[in-house]
């Protein structure tokens, strides 16, 4: 009776693990979801500004300019180049380094970009065409460089266990799983020169290095046999990072280098604070997808605040998102160089919290004993004690 019992048990635990594998195989048309936080950053069905951790320092140098009355440089480049032997690196550089110097003169007017390259003489027929042909203006300085070295694989790393077991006769349980992540560099040089005379300014060059983890990995397997039954069971995960966002933020930190350095105002008050914005992020990451879920209300008010302290916004802080605050959002949104929507998203929320100058007075967040800004005060809004005429 027993054996019987036993030989009935047996033979049940196999039709459950029959139909189990049924099921899973059924599911095996459904394809891995990636993670959600991923698709936040990087959403499928709507546009997005491309925002790094320095596009703050643009900003920040753009209202030192402001401040310190900068009068406008005219700077071209022929390109910034990849040095290297690995054509992964965007051949985009220049569009890179056009981006940021135009971010950085949103205010100020403080640097203008006069286009140079393989296309001049095009350029150069359509603007002896146009009926006004006064404004053309022969660039101070030349920016050159590019990508000159570029270790993807400075780190990788393995971690892993498994452990199998063996029960009556030929039945069997093994499982494993292993953990993998990448660290890589990369290194852009930059240099400014005189067009006059086509000499590197002296001082005028940067050289930054930049840190990514670019890689890593999840992985999971699993075996049980059971007589003549066997079922198998595996899941990974792998992410990768482009280095090219790495390159696009250094070539933002040197063109604050560079252009700081020609308008001898103090850049490396914007670049001090710049980089380490990963766990603000995060938190502010986690703040913005609770409210947005849970309490809307209270994220539009935070909103409003932050716009009203700034000047952009001149209505009640009722928590309703009503078209004078959804304009407001809007204005915000081109003066900071974020894909302007109308809607509340992530990036002007963080923008919001991290750094809020105000529309019409020069604001600068990172320091406090700078004596032509003066003290910091609430967490958004303007705090400069003096007011300067915004350049148009």
């Amino acid at each position: 009776m027993s054996v019987l019992s036993d030989g009935l048990g047996r033979h049940g635990l196999q039709l459950s693990l029959a139909a189990g594998a049924l099921v899973l195989s059924a599911c095996a048309g459904i394809p891995p979801t990636p993670p959600e936080d991923l698709q936040r950053e990087f959403p499928a069905a709507a546009p997005r500004a491309t925002v790094t951790n320095f596009n703050q320092a643009l900003v920040c140098l753009d209202n030192l300019m402001v401040i310190h009355q900068s009068q406008p440089i005219y700077v071209t480049t022929q390109g910034l180049n990849n040095f290297t032997s690995d054509r992964s690196i965007s051949a985009g550089g220049k569009e890179m380094l056009i981006t940021a110097l135009t971010q950085m003169a949103n205010r100020s007017r403080g640097v203008r970009f006069v286009s140079f390259g393989s296309d001049i003489r095009d350029i150069l027929d359509l603007q002896g065409a146009h009926p006004d042909k006064g404004d053309f203006r022969v660039p101070d300085y030349f920016i050159r460089g590019g990508v000159t070295q570029h270790n993807k694989n400075l780190w990788s790393g393995q971690e892993g266990a498994g452990a199998s077991s063996e029960f009556r006769g030929d039945d069997s349980a093994t499982a494993s799983f292993s953990l993998l992540g990448g660290y890589g560099s990369l290194t852009v040089d930059m240099s400014a020169g005189f067009i006059s005379n086509l000499q590197i300014v002296p001082g005028a060059v940067t050289s930054n290095t930049l840190a990514l983890q670019n890689s890593e990995g999840t992985s999971l397997t699993a075996d049980l046999t059971l007589g003549d039954l066997g079922f198998s069971y595996s899941l990974s995960e792998n992410i990768s990072r482009d280095f090219n966002m790495v390159y696009r933020a250094l070539v933002q930190v040197g063109a604050v280098e560079l252009i700081g350095r020609l308008q001898n105002v103090p850049y490396w008050r914007c670049l001090a604070n710049a980089g380490a914005a990963e766990n603000r992020d995060r938190q502010l990451l986690e703040r913005f997808d609770e409210l947005n879920a849970t309490d809307r209300s209270t994220l539009v008010r935070v909103v409003q605040q932050g716009l009203k302290d700034s000047g952009y916004y001149d209505g009640p802080v009722t928590g309703a998102a009503d078209d004078a605050t959804m304009q407001a959002v809007d204005a915000y949104q081109q003066q900071h160089n974020v894909l302007a929507t109308g809607r509340i998203d992530f990036d002007t929320f963080k923008l919001l919290n991290l750094y809020t100058p105000s529309r019409d007075l020069p604001y600068v967040q990172w320091w406090e004993d700078d004596p032509k800004v003066g003290k910091l005060g609430a967490p958004f809004g303007p705090a400069a004690s003096v007011a300067v005429p915004i350049g148009k």
